[in-house]
Order: structure tokens, then sequence, then C-alpha cells
């Protein structure tokens, strides 16, 4: 699991239309309550013998938005679908709202290949 999270940092980390958004803010599965808007997340699961050659890791990327963010959320899903798809075995995507802050979260949930 260090492994893949390790990777998704990296890879996240490196590409442009991630970072010009986000910054540097990712963190494995929560962010601190003070975390500036918008920021990630990040969660890792492995589900041993899915298939004839092992084990298989799935993970989930949150990206978060303010209130109001709905548009800014779905265009930078937009944006990194075909990054993810281009490096990973996509699942599928979301946008999701969280009632407590008003506030948009898009969820990205891909296979390692």
């Amino acid at each position: 699991m260090l492994e893949l999270s390790d990777e998704i940092t990296a890879f996240l980390l490196a590409q442009t239309v991630f970072t010009d958004v986000m910054g540097d803010r990712l963190s494995p599965i929560v962010s601190s309550a003070d975390e500036i808007y918008p920021f990630a997340n990040y969660i890792v699961k492995e589900e041993a013998g899915q298939s004839k050659d092992g084990d298989s890791a799935t993970a989930t990327l949150l990206f978060y938005f303010e209130q109001n963010g709905y548009r800014s959320c779905v265009e930078f899903m937009d944006q990194m679908k075909p990054i993810i798809k281009e490096n990973y075995d996509w699942l599928n995507s979301e946008i999701e709202f969280v009632e407590s802050d008003q506030s948009f979260v898009g969820v990205i949930n891909f296979n390692k290949i």
C-alpha cells in the first residue's frame, strides 16, 4: 500500500494540471480541519486474489472545492480524467455535495494497471 501511496503522490504532484489548482495540498485519507480549499485526498485499498495474476490495488482521489465551487470542481474533474485514464485503469467518477459546509467533492476511482 505504501508503494502505491508514494506513486500516487509523486504522480499527482508532477502534473501541472493538478498543481495549478491544488498546489501541494494532497494528503492520505483526510486533511486537517483548517485546510484551505481546494485540496485533495487519496485512499488506497488492496484486495486479495482479484485475478489470476494476484492481488489488485484500487485508489480513490477526492478533490474538495469550496461552497459555490461546483463549476470549478467539474472543470477540474474534466481535466484530470484523461490524465488518470492514460496512466491507470479508470473505474468511475462522480461529484458529491457536502451539506455541512455546502462544499463539493470530485471523486475518481481507479485501479493500478
